[in-house]
């Protein structure tokens, strides 16, 4: 009997650990990823000046790359070298794709075997359905990235050849078409178009903007996606998940280039699309709403948006890309269960529906913590950020939506800003880096990671508690 019980609580510390593992390796890789890119963007040789860095800089610079989000300190394109520049965009890409990805990848170029706990990282990765998925979904991924960022690469050049150079142009090209596709929002025009410009000197060019915000769609509508589309059965046809993301992607883009273009339309503020044409208008509205989505480029000054506008972009942020991603937020497909969970439970159904399917309740529940625990981390960021500003007296003309859009941004790794990231106080910059860090690898795989699983209460039952709510 004894014998039993030992084994029992065994087999039960095996499957907590199992749970746990793969979350804790995946917080350690982008970890290790960030504490690499720090202390290579600390050298001299990364800067410019041939001065170092600094901790705080090189830090959250590594940080803001791995997570892909785009938010700065300095101007990448006036502040580091050729070998800093590199850099960045190598842990964009690195972080874009995830190290546990890279490396399931040449472990299967190779023909090296993977054991079980390797496949189920590798599966919490490149969010797989299934263990047996991973392999020849991540060489697809792989596949679709040097595909995109390739083609995206061409494109560009044809724009920043004529004006660059040919050495410049092609350079410029390669970096923004792997930015854009991994949805990062670093860019290197501040030698051409002034510091922190990112893309608002090429809003007259369409080529440009269209591209980047094509770009910018494809990374962030998902590996599992592009994957579903290219091996289309004509018979069964695209799968549930694909048919979400598609459509919710649409609805987004769509209902938030209309209310951009709605509220900024008649906006003069200097920056703004209030002075541009009709066509351009209708351009710009339709690549904020798309930047929102965790891209980070901007062709309008962040900081002349009308507060409804801000509010826009927040709640676009907030909600971000598709699951599987380049993209962070909550992800598309958790806003779409919060939403119709609220809508069946109104409509008095037992179970969360969409589109006449039935969602578990243990997806459910994921959700509903994914995003409790998303809007607690904002929450608290902005309350945080809004005493350190207010404390040192650097607040200028920012607002508690600015800080909101700033804190919004960094968890979403997005990369807009309308307070000036650059201006806020160092101990605004630490809080960003943890929030960024957070967002990236997921609120709760990084709780699980810290916290760990315990099974110690299951099977138990507990008296229910009656509280009267609402």
């Amino acid at each position: 009997m004894e014998k039993t019980v030992m084994r029992s609580n065994l087999l039960m510390k095996l499957i907590s650990s199992a749970q746990t593992r793969p979350a804790r390796i995946i917080t350690l890789s982008f970890l290790f990823v960030i504490v690499t890119g720090c202390i290579l963007l600390m050298l001299p040789v990364a800067t410019i000046s041939g001065e170092s860095a600094g901790m705080v800089r090189a830090l959250f610079t590594a940080t803001s790359a791995t997570c892909v989000t785009g938010l700065v300190l300095v101007d990448t394109a006036t502040f580091w070298s050729a070998f800093g520049q590199i850099v960045i965009l190598c842990l964009i890409q690195i972080g874009g794709l995830g190290l546990v990805t890279i490396t399931t990848f040449f472990f299967t170029l190779f023909r090296r075997k993977l054991g079980i706990i390797s496949l189920t990282v590798a599966q919490e990765s490149s969010a797989a359905f299934t263990i047996q998925d991973v392999r020849k979904l991540i060489v697809k991924i792989i596949s679709f990235t040097f595909i995109f960022e390739l083609t995206g690469a061409l494109i560009f050049a044809t724009r920043f050849i004529p004006v660059f150079g040919s050495k410049e142009g092609i350079y410029k090209a390669v970096f923004h078409s792997v930015s854009s596709f991994c949805n990062a929002g670093f860019d290197l025009m501040g030698n051409h178009s002034g510091q922190f410009s990112s893309l608002t000197a090429w809003n007259n060019d369409p080529v440009v903007v269209i591209v980047t915000a094509l770009m910018i769609i494809s990374g962030g509508l998902g590996f599992i996606v592009w994957a579903d589309i290219l091996n289309l059965n004509r018979e069964k046809g695209l799968n549930f998940h694909t048919k979400l993301v598609l459509k919710l992607t649409s609805i987004l883009i769509i209902s938030g280039a209309v209310l951009f273009f709605i509220f900024e339309f008649s906006n003069m503020t200097s920056g703004s699309m209030g002075d541009l044409s009709f066509s351009q208008k209708i351009q710009t509205a339709f690549f904020q709403s798309v930047t929102t989505r965790t891209a980070g480029f901007n062709t309008i000054d962040q900081a002349s948006l009308t507060d409804s506008s801000k509010i826009i972009s927040s709640i676009l942020m907030f909600i971000g890309a598709s699951s599987g991603s380049t993209g962070g937020g909550i992800k598309l497909t958790t806003f779409a269960v919060l939403l119709f969970h609220i809508f069946s439970e109104i409509r008095g159904c037992e179970d969360t529906m969409i589109m006449r399917k039935r969602v578990s309740r243990a997806t459910v529940t994921k959700s509903l913590i994914i995003i409790s625990v998303s809007m607690l981390l904002v929450i608290t960021d902005t309350l945080l950020i809004s005493s350190f500003e207010s404390a040192s007296g650097l607040a200028g003309g920012n607002t508690a939506l600015d800080y909101l859009f700033e804190s919004i941004s960094a968890f979403a790794t997005v990369g807009l800003s309308s307070a000036g990231t650059s201006a806020l106080h160092p101990a605004s910059h630490i809080l960003l880096i943890l929030t960024m860090y957070i967002g990236r690898i997921g609120p709760a795989v990084f709780a699980i990671a810290i916290t760990g699983r315990s099974l110690k209460d299951k099977g138990k039952v507990y008296p229910e508690a009656r509280i009267v709510v609402g």
